[in-house]
This record gives structure tokens, C-alpha cells and sequence, in this order.
């Protein structure tokens, strides 16, 4: 599940970090505000989905079915916002931490989005829904 997984690169991430540290030079303090900001923005967007997913009663557990295609809110701006969310998470904790080692987690992380959980939620999404998510897949991005 990816919250696991996010969890998995976080830990990685941190125990290089403290294990390789590399050199950071001076502090920044935009890199820590503008992190701190990345981080937050990434979690209202994603909670502005799964807040949406809940008032209509559809199942946030992808492992679940689908009751019905959630198409407004956030996912007006992307098919994947808790993702862009989690993604922006990593990277602005990253950021706001000055480590190179937590922005760098947010490759994998990506790659696993969008090589393993994105194509098999679509082509899910695809039998499910058929025209309707076919449809929507034509006006909104995958990511943003």
C-alpha cells in the first residue's frame, strides 16, 4: 500500500541521512519555509481528495472497490491527488530538513506510483467505469 511504502522510503531516507551525511554548506531558511509550505500544501490537497472520497461515501482502500468516479474536487487538477499529496510530502519535509537524502526518496517513490500502483488503479478504473473514466482521463492529468 503506498502509505507503507512512503513510509519505507521516509525511514530510508532518514537512516542515510544520519549514517551519510552530506555536506549542507550554510542553512537556508527559504529552504525550510519553502519546504515546510510544499509539505503542508501536498497534505490539504491530498486531504482535500480523501475529505471528498468520504462525504461521497467511496472507498479510500484501493484494495476496495469503487463505488462510483470521483471527478470534482481536487480531481478536477489531477487523477491522482492523494499521490501529488504524498509526493509533496516527502519531497517538502525533504527540503524544509535540508536533506538530500529524503529528496532523493521522492525518485523511487515516484517510480513506484507510477510503474505499479497508477497502471493497475486505471486499469481498474477502466473496466469499472469504461467511457465515463476514459472520458475523464482525456481532461485531467495523471499527476498535475
Amino acid at each position: 500500500m503506498p502509505p507503507a511504502i512512503l513510509l519505507a522510503l521516509t525511514l530510508t531516507g532518514i537512516a542515510l541521512e544520519t549514517t551519510l551525511p552530506p555536506d549542507r554548506g550554510r542553512d537556508m531558511p527559504a529552504l525550510l519555509w519553502g519546504g515546510i509550505l510544499l509539505a503542508a500544501l501536498g497534505f490539504a490537497f491530498m486531504m482535500w481528495a480523501h475529505g471528498r472520497f468520504k462525504s461521497l461515501g467511496v472507498n479510500v482502500v484501493t484494495v476496495l472497490p469503487a463505488s462510483r468516479l470521483v471527478t470534482d474536487g481536487a480531481h478536477r487538477f489531477s487523477r491522482n491527488p492523494m499521490y501529488v499529496g504524498l509526493v509533496a510530502m516527502l519531497l517538502g519535509v525533504g527540503l524544509a530538513l535540508a536533506s538530500v537524502w529524503l529528496c532523493a526518496m521522492v525518485l523511487p517513490l515516484v517510480f513506484y506510483f507510477s510503474i505499479y500502483v497508477i497502471p493497475r488503479e486505471e486499469a481498474y478504473l477502466k473496466r469499472r467505469f469504461g467511457l465515463e473514466y476514459a472520458d475523464y482521463c482525456e481532461k485531467v492529468r495523471r499527476w498535475l
